[in-house]
């Protein structure tokens, strides 16, 4: 039986006919094809990292500006409320200078009757 069966012959790619080219340079282009396609895959990869990575420096940008923008909202609210008891303050004041000056013309007004008499 050993002798029944027959080595079959070895075909080589550059024998083999596809088209109106040979086997052997189909699987060359395809091996440029595939090694291409991973040169531009990994240049897009590295497209994306880069992507992600200005992604998340805007996220921190962002972050910082938000703190920021919450500090001086607290700053403008304590501004605000500074202001509004310095006014209170000022209009307390106001209104002791003007019972002051009623007390003060009284007497005056009271002086100038006893110097006429």
């Amino acid at each position: 039986m050993a002798a029944a069966k027959k080595k079959k012959p070895k075909i080589q790619a550059s024998e083999v006919g596809v088209g109106n080219r040979t086997l052997e340079a189909v699987l060359i282009d395809l091996a440029e094809q595939v090694k291409a396609n991973a040169e531009r895959g990994l240049r897009a990869e590295e497209r994306s990292a880069r992507a992600e990575e200005r992604s998340a420096e805007a996220k921190e940008r962002s972050a910082q500006a938000e703190e920021r923008s919450a500090r001086a909202e607290e700053g403008a609210t304590i501004a605000l409320q500074t202001i509004a008891a310095v006014s209170q303050d000022l209009r307390a004041i106001t209104q002791e200078l003007r019972a002051f000056n009623r007390r003060a013309e009284g007497r005056l007004d009271a002086l100038e009757k006893t110097e006429r008499t």
